[in-house]
Protein backbone atom coordinates (compact mmCIF):
# COMPACT_ATOMS: atom_id res chain seq x y z
CA UNK A 1 0.00 0.00 0.00
CA UNK A 2 1.07 3.52 -0.58
CA UNK A 3 -0.35 7.21 -0.10
CA UNK A 4 1.05 10.31 -0.97
CA UNK A 5 1.59 13.22 -3.37
CA UNK A 6 2.72 12.50 -7.07
CA UNK A 7 5.33 14.47 -8.87
CA UNK A 8 3.29 15.45 -11.83
CA UNK A 9 2.79 13.98 -15.14
CA UNK A 10 3.15 16.23 -18.56
CA UNK A 11 1.54 14.40 -21.51
CA UNK A 12 -1.56 12.15 -22.39
CA UNK A 13 -0.98 10.15 -18.86
CA UNK A 14 -0.91 13.47 -16.80
CA UNK A 15 -3.94 14.47 -18.81
CA UNK A 16 -5.86 11.15 -17.99
CA UNK A 17 -4.89 11.41 -14.15
CA UNK A 18 -5.23 14.83 -13.79
CA UNK A 19 -8.89 14.55 -15.18
CA UNK A 20 -9.85 12.26 -12.50
CA UNK A 21 -11.78 13.32 -9.14
CA UNK A 22 -10.08 13.30 -5.76
CA UNK A 23 -9.93 11.48 -3.44
CA UNK A 24 -8.64 8.98 -6.26
CA UNK A 25 -8.27 5.21 -5.76
CA UNK A 26 -5.70 3.50 -7.49
CA UNK A 27 -6.23 -0.29 -7.80
CA UNK A 28 -3.24 -2.59 -9.09
CA UNK A 29 -2.43 -6.22 -8.62
CA UNK A 30 0.08 -8.10 -6.96
CA UNK A 31 0.51 -11.24 -8.91
CA UNK A 32 3.63 -11.07 -10.12
CA UNK A 33 4.34 -7.79 -9.04
CA UNK A 34 4.65 -6.13 -12.90
CA UNK A 35 0.80 -4.26 -12.52
CA UNK A 36 1.82 -3.12 -9.00
CA UNK A 37 5.00 -1.66 -10.48
CA UNK A 38 2.76 0.26 -12.97
CA UNK A 39 0.81 0.82 -10.17
CA UNK A 40 3.12 3.13 -7.98
CA UNK A 41 4.64 4.75 -11.29
CA UNK A 42 1.14 6.04 -11.93
CA UNK A 43 0.50 7.02 -8.74
CA UNK A 44 4.18 9.44 -8.51
CA UNK A 45 2.42 10.71 -11.43
CA UNK A 46 -0.62 11.18 -10.01
CA UNK A 47 -1.50 15.09 -7.85
CA UNK A 48 -3.23 15.21 -4.93
CA UNK A 49 -4.89 13.00 -2.37
CA UNK A 50 -4.48 9.86 -4.39
CA UNK A 51 -4.02 5.91 -2.64
CA UNK A 52 -2.23 2.97 -4.33
CA UNK A 53 -4.04 -0.54 -3.31
CA UNK A 54 -3.49 -3.85 -4.38
CA UNK A 55 -6.77 -5.81 -5.08
CA UNK A 56 -5.61 -8.75 -3.17
CA UNK A 57 -5.76 -6.49 -0.14
CA UNK A 58 -9.70 -7.41 -0.37
CA UNK A 59 -10.32 -10.42 -2.09
CA UNK A 60 -11.37 -13.45 0.52
CA UNK A 61 -9.24 -16.50 0.19
CA UNK A 62 -11.21 -18.45 -2.36
CA UNK A 63 -10.87 -15.62 -4.74
CA UNK A 64 -6.92 -15.32 -3.72
CA UNK A 65 -6.60 -19.03 -4.57
CA UNK A 66 -8.77 -18.68 -8.20
CA UNK A 67 -6.80 -15.30 -9.07
CA UNK A 68 -3.51 -15.91 -7.44
CA UNK A 69 -2.44 -19.26 -6.05
CA UNK A 70 -3.85 -21.33 -9.08
CA UNK A 71 -1.58 -18.35 -11.73
CA UNK A 72 1.15 -18.93 -10.31
CA UNK A 73 0.76 -22.49 -9.98
CA UNK A 74 0.25 -23.17 -13.41
CA UNK A 75 2.72 -20.32 -14.78
CA UNK A 76 5.45 -22.18 -13.02
CA UNK A 77 5.06 -25.71 -13.89
CA UNK A 78 2.68 -25.84 -16.55
CA UNK A 79 3.47 -22.35 -18.61
CA UNK A 80 1.74 -24.29 -21.94
CA UNK A 81 -1.49 -24.08 -20.00
CA UNK A 82 -1.70 -20.58 -19.64
CA UNK A 83 -2.85 -20.45 -23.64
CA UNK A 84 -6.10 -22.04 -21.86
CA UNK A 85 -7.63 -18.63 -19.79
CA UNK A 86 -6.37 -16.13 -22.53
CA UNK A 87 -7.91 -17.89 -25.52
CA UNK A 88 -10.90 -19.92 -24.00
CA UNK A 89 -13.71 -17.73 -23.30
CA UNK A 90 -15.34 -19.68 -20.91
CA UNK A 91 -12.97 -19.37 -18.21
CA UNK A 92 -13.64 -15.63 -18.50
CA UNK A 93 -17.85 -16.39 -19.10
CA UNK A 94 -18.21 -18.27 -16.19
CA UNK A 95 -16.51 -16.27 -13.61
CA UNK A 96 -18.59 -12.77 -14.80
CA UNK A 97 -21.86 -14.46 -14.88
CA UNK A 98 -21.31 -16.39 -11.62
CA UNK A 99 -20.22 -12.85 -9.80
CA UNK A 100 -23.00 -11.47 -11.35
CA UNK A 101 -25.76 -13.83 -10.68
CA UNK A 102 -24.66 -15.95 -7.40
CA UNK A 103 -22.46 -13.40 -6.14
CA UNK A 104 -20.00 -15.65 -4.65
CA UNK A 105 -17.07 -13.88 -3.81
CA UNK A 106 -18.00 -11.62 -0.92
CA UNK A 107 -16.11 -8.43 -2.08
CA UNK A 108 -17.85 -5.86 0.45
CA UNK A 109 -14.52 -4.99 1.97
CA UNK A 110 -13.44 -3.34 -1.11
CA UNK A 111 -17.04 -1.10 -1.53
CA UNK A 112 -16.84 -0.82 2.33
CA UNK A 113 -13.49 0.81 1.84
CA UNK A 114 -14.04 3.15 -0.91
CA UNK A 115 -17.08 4.51 1.17
CA UNK A 116 -14.93 5.26 3.85
CA UNK A 117 -12.63 6.78 2.28
CA UNK A 118 -14.82 9.04 0.11
CA UNK A 119 -13.04 8.42 -3.01
CA UNK A 120 -14.31 10.11 -5.94
CA UNK A 121 -12.82 7.97 -9.05
CA UNK A 122 -11.32 4.58 -9.49
CA UNK A 123 -8.35 4.12 -11.85
CA UNK A 124 -7.33 -0.09 -12.02
CA UNK A 125 -4.45 -1.38 -13.54
CA UNK A 126 -5.22 -4.80 -15.29
CA UNK A 127 -7.98 -6.75 -16.37
CA UNK A 128 -8.17 -8.54 -12.53
CA UNK A 129 -8.50 -5.39 -10.60
CA UNK A 130 -11.01 -3.93 -13.21
CA UNK A 131 -12.99 -6.94 -12.77
CA UNK A 132 -13.83 -6.79 -8.79
CA UNK A 133 -13.67 -3.33 -8.80
CA UNK A 134 -16.36 -3.50 -11.60
CA UNK A 135 -18.68 -5.83 -9.57
CA UNK A 136 -17.89 -3.99 -6.12
CA UNK A 137 -19.24 -1.13 -7.82
CA UNK A 138 -22.52 -2.74 -9.83
CA UNK A 139 -23.28 -4.70 -5.75
CA UNK A 140 -23.12 -1.05 -3.93
CA UNK A 141 -24.55 1.11 -6.59
CA UNK A 142 -21.24 3.57 -6.26
CA UNK A 143 -21.73 6.82 -8.35
CA UNK A 144 -17.53 7.15 -9.16
CA UNK A 145 -15.89 6.78 -12.60
CA UNK A 146 -13.95 3.58 -13.11
CA UNK A 147 -11.74 3.41 -15.90
CA UNK A 148 -9.52 0.61 -16.58
CA UNK A 149 -5.71 0.80 -17.61
CA UNK A 150 -4.11 -2.18 -19.13
CA UNK A 151 -0.57 -3.01 -18.38
CA UNK A 152 -0.29 -5.42 -21.28
CA UNK A 153 1.28 -4.55 -25.45
CA UNK A 154 -1.28 -6.25 -26.86
CA UNK A 155 -4.73 -8.22 -26.33
CA UNK A 156 -6.04 -9.76 -23.19
CA UNK A 157 -8.81 -12.22 -23.38
CA UNK A 158 -9.72 -11.33 -19.35
CA UNK A 159 -10.53 -7.34 -20.78
CA UNK A 160 -13.11 -8.74 -22.84
CA UNK A 161 -15.45 -10.37 -20.02
CA UNK A 162 -15.07 -7.23 -17.17
CA UNK A 163 -18.37 -5.70 -16.14
CA UNK A 164 -17.97 -2.97 -18.95
CA UNK A 165 -21.31 -1.32 -17.55
CA UNK A 166 -19.07 -0.04 -14.99
CA UNK A 167 -16.45 0.81 -16.53
CA UNK A 168 -15.90 4.61 -17.67
CA UNK A 169 -13.11 4.77 -19.71
CA UNK A 170 -10.21 2.31 -20.84
CA UNK A 171 -6.27 3.12 -21.53
CA UNK A 172 -4.33 1.41 -23.79
CA UNK A 173 -1.14 1.10 -24.76
CA UNK A 174 -1.89 -0.26 -27.81
CA UNK A 175 -4.28 1.37 -30.14
CA UNK A 176 -7.83 -0.28 -30.54
CA UNK A 177 -6.52 -1.64 -34.12
CA UNK A 178 -4.33 -4.41 -32.05
CA UNK A 179 -6.82 -5.68 -29.32
CA UNK A 180 -8.81 -8.05 -30.11
CA UNK A 181 -11.79 -7.23 -29.07
CA UNK A 182 -14.26 -4.02 -29.08
CA UNK A 183 -14.05 -2.00 -26.20
CA UNK A 184 -18.35 -1.82 -25.66
CA UNK A 185 -19.91 1.81 -25.86
CA UNK A 186 -20.32 4.15 -24.20
CA UNK A 187 -16.92 3.56 -22.60
CA UNK A 188 -14.31 5.30 -24.77
CA UNK A 189 -10.85 4.63 -25.09
CA UNK A 190 -7.20 6.68 -24.91
CA UNK A 191 -3.67 5.33 -25.92
CA UNK A 192 -1.17 6.19 -23.19
CA UNK A 193 2.19 5.41 -22.61
CA UNK A 194 3.33 2.63 -19.49
CA UNK A 195 5.20 4.59 -16.75
CA UNK A 196 8.35 3.22 -14.87
CA UNK A 197 9.03 5.06 -11.45
CA UNK A 198 10.95 8.35 -11.63
CA UNK A 199 14.34 6.44 -9.56
CA UNK A 200 14.51 3.93 -13.04
CA UNK A 201 13.71 6.96 -15.26
CA UNK A 202 16.92 9.18 -13.36
CA UNK A 203 19.10 6.27 -14.25
CA UNK A 204 19.72 6.97 -18.00
CA UNK A 205 21.78 9.80 -16.63
CA UNK A 206 23.78 7.08 -15.01
CA UNK A 207 25.46 4.88 -17.34
CA UNK A 208 26.58 1.46 -15.97
CA UNK A 209 29.43 -0.80 -15.92
CA UNK A 210 29.79 -3.02 -19.43
CA UNK A 211 31.52 -5.87 -17.17
CA UNK A 212 28.51 -5.87 -15.07
CA UNK A 213 25.35 -7.61 -15.85
CA UNK A 214 22.10 -7.93 -14.28
CA UNK A 215 19.92 -11.57 -14.90
CA UNK A 216 16.32 -11.42 -13.56
CA UNK A 217 13.33 -13.68 -14.32
CA UNK A 218 11.19 -11.93 -12.22
CA UNK A 219 9.57 -11.75 -8.69
CA UNK A 220 8.93 -15.81 -9.17
CA UNK A 221 12.51 -16.99 -10.61
CA UNK A 222 10.91 -18.32 -14.04
CA UNK A 223 13.73 -18.82 -16.11
CA UNK A 224 17.09 -20.81 -16.46
CA UNK A 225 19.38 -18.56 -14.98
CA UNK A 226 21.76 -21.04 -14.37
CA UNK A 227 22.14 -21.49 -17.93
CA UNK A 228 22.32 -17.83 -18.86
CA UNK A 229 24.87 -17.32 -16.33
CA UNK A 230 27.52 -20.06 -18.01
CA UNK A 231 26.68 -18.80 -21.27
CA UNK A 232 27.74 -15.41 -20.29
CA UNK A 233 30.63 -16.67 -18.36
CA UNK A 234 32.10 -17.83 -21.61
CA UNK A 235 31.93 -14.67 -23.18
CA UNK A 236 34.32 -13.26 -20.80
CA UNK A 237 35.76 -14.35 -17.50
CA UNK A 238 35.75 -10.42 -16.64
CA UNK A 239 32.12 -10.04 -16.94
CA UNK A 240 30.59 -9.37 -12.95
CA UNK A 241 27.45 -11.58 -13.15
CA UNK A 242 24.24 -9.87 -10.82
CA UNK A 243 21.29 -13.28 -10.61
CA UNK A 244 17.88 -12.20 -9.05
CA UNK A 245 16.21 -15.37 -8.77
CA UNK A 246 13.67 -14.45 -6.71
CA UNK A 247 11.45 -16.70 -5.17
CA UNK A 248 13.01 -19.08 -6.55
CA UNK A 249 15.19 -20.66 -4.12
CA UNK A 250 16.18 -24.18 -5.70
CA UNK A 251 17.35 -21.69 -8.67
CA UNK A 252 19.39 -19.59 -6.16
CA UNK A 253 20.80 -22.50 -4.57
CA UNK A 254 21.75 -24.02 -7.98
CA UNK A 255 23.55 -20.95 -8.76
CA UNK A 256 25.12 -20.41 -5.55
CA UNK A 257 26.54 -23.95 -6.23
CA UNK A 258 28.39 -23.12 -9.13
CA UNK A 259 30.92 -21.66 -7.37
CA UNK A 260 31.55 -18.61 -9.57
CA UNK A 261 33.23 -15.92 -7.15
CA UNK A 262 32.56 -13.20 -9.79
CA UNK A 263 28.46 -14.00 -9.83
CA UNK A 264 26.31 -12.24 -7.01
CA UNK A 265 23.18 -13.77 -6.16
CA UNK A 266 20.05 -12.51 -4.69
CA UNK A 267 16.56 -13.80 -4.00
CA UNK A 268 13.61 -11.18 -3.84
CA UNK A 269 14.98 -7.51 -4.36
CA UNK A 270 12.99 -4.64 -3.07
CA UNK A 271 13.70 -2.73 -6.36
CA UNK A 272 16.14 -3.26 -9.09
CA UNK A 273 17.50 0.50 -9.01
CA UNK A 274 20.83 -0.42 -7.11
CA UNK A 275 21.65 -3.18 -9.75
CA UNK A 276 20.75 -1.20 -12.69
CA UNK A 277 23.10 1.45 -11.46
CA UNK A 278 25.87 -0.86 -11.98
CA UNK A 279 25.01 -2.87 -14.84
CA UNK A 280 25.19 -1.58 -18.38
CA UNK A 281 22.72 -4.58 -19.73
CA UNK A 282 19.89 -6.94 -18.67
CA UNK A 283 19.29 -10.37 -19.62
CA UNK A 284 15.59 -11.10 -18.56
CA UNK A 285 12.19 -12.73 -19.50
CA UNK A 286 10.02 -9.42 -21.18
CA UNK A 287 7.90 -9.00 -17.69
CA UNK A 288 5.99 -5.78 -17.67
CA UNK A 289 7.95 -3.89 -15.23
CA UNK A 290 11.73 -5.01 -16.17
CA UNK A 291 10.81 -4.30 -19.44
CA UNK A 292 9.73 -0.96 -18.59
CA UNK A 293 12.36 0.00 -15.91
CA UNK A 294 15.34 -1.20 -18.40
CA UNK A 295 13.80 1.16 -21.18
CA UNK A 296 13.78 4.03 -18.52
CA UNK A 297 17.35 3.28 -17.33
CA UNK A 298 18.29 3.27 -21.24
CA UNK A 299 20.12 -0.34 -20.30
CA UNK A 300 21.14 -2.61 -23.00
CA UNK A 301 18.13 -5.28 -23.06
CA UNK A 302 18.66 -8.99 -23.72
CA UNK A 303 15.21 -11.18 -24.01
CA UNK A 304 14.47 -14.29 -23.58
CA UNK A 305 11.32 -16.53 -24.01
CA UNK A 306 8.37 -15.64 -21.49
CA UNK A 307 5.75 -16.90 -20.45
CA UNK A 308 2.88 -17.31 -23.02
CA UNK A 309 0.57 -14.64 -24.48
CA UNK A 310 0.74 -11.48 -22.14
CA UNK A 311 4.90 -11.64 -22.57
CA UNK A 312 4.79 -12.88 -26.34
CA UNK A 313 2.95 -9.70 -26.83
CA UNK A 314 5.73 -7.74 -24.52
CA UNK A 315 8.59 -8.93 -26.15
CA UNK A 316 7.47 -8.34 -29.70
CA UNK A 317 6.59 -4.85 -28.65
CA UNK A 318 10.03 -4.35 -26.83
CA UNK A 319 11.76 -5.57 -29.87
CA UNK A 320 10.38 -2.63 -32.23
CA UNK A 321 9.82 -0.21 -29.98
CA UNK A 322 12.64 -0.52 -27.27
CA UNK A 323 15.53 -1.55 -28.78
CA UNK A 324 15.64 -4.82 -27.31
CA UNK A 325 17.35 -7.91 -28.50
CA UNK A 326 16.88 -11.46 -28.65
CA UNK A 327 19.46 -12.62 -25.62
CA UNK A 328 21.71 -15.86 -27.37
CA UNK A 329 25.57 -15.78 -26.14
CA UNK A 330 25.87 -14.43 -29.75
CA UNK A 331 23.85 -11.68 -29.89
CA UNK A 332 25.01 -10.58 -26.29
CA UNK A 333 28.64 -11.24 -27.53
CA UNK A 334 28.28 -9.00 -30.48
CA UNK A 335 27.17 -6.12 -28.45
CA UNK A 336 29.71 -6.84 -26.01
CA UNK A 337 32.55 -6.66 -28.32
CA UNK A 338 31.17 -3.82 -30.04
CA UNK A 339 32.28 -1.69 -26.94
CA UNK A 340 29.11 -2.30 -24.75
CA UNK A 341 27.01 0.85 -25.71
CA UNK A 342 23.17 0.93 -25.40
CA UNK A 343 21.34 0.44 -28.69
CA UNK A 344 19.78 4.10 -30.11
CA UNK A 345 16.80 4.30 -28.09
CA UNK A 346 13.57 3.26 -30.63
CA UNK A 347 10.78 5.75 -31.01
CA UNK A 348 8.09 4.37 -29.00
CA UNK A 349 4.48 3.41 -30.18
CA UNK A 350 2.93 4.88 -27.46
CA UNK A 351 4.15 8.26 -26.83
CA UNK A 352 5.07 9.31 -24.02
CA UNK A 353 7.81 6.76 -23.30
Amino acid sequence: MSSRDGLGAPGVLGEELAALPRPLLILSTAVGRGMYSIGEAVHERAAGAVEHRAIEDFLPPAAMREDVERYRAISSRFPLLLHLPYRVPIIYQRKLLRERHLRTTDISPLSDHIERGGFRSILTISHRPTFWAGIAKERAGLDLPLVGLSGEYGSSLGWRYVPWSSVQRFLSPVPASELRFAVPAPTTMEVIPLPARAEYEALADVPGDPLAVLVVCGLWGQGRIDRILRGLRAISPELTLHAVCGENAAMLRGVESMGDPKVKTYGVVPSLVPLLRQCASVVTKPGIATILEAHAARRAMFLIRGMPVAEDNNLRYALKFMGAERYTPATFRSWFEAGSKPSEEAPCHASGL
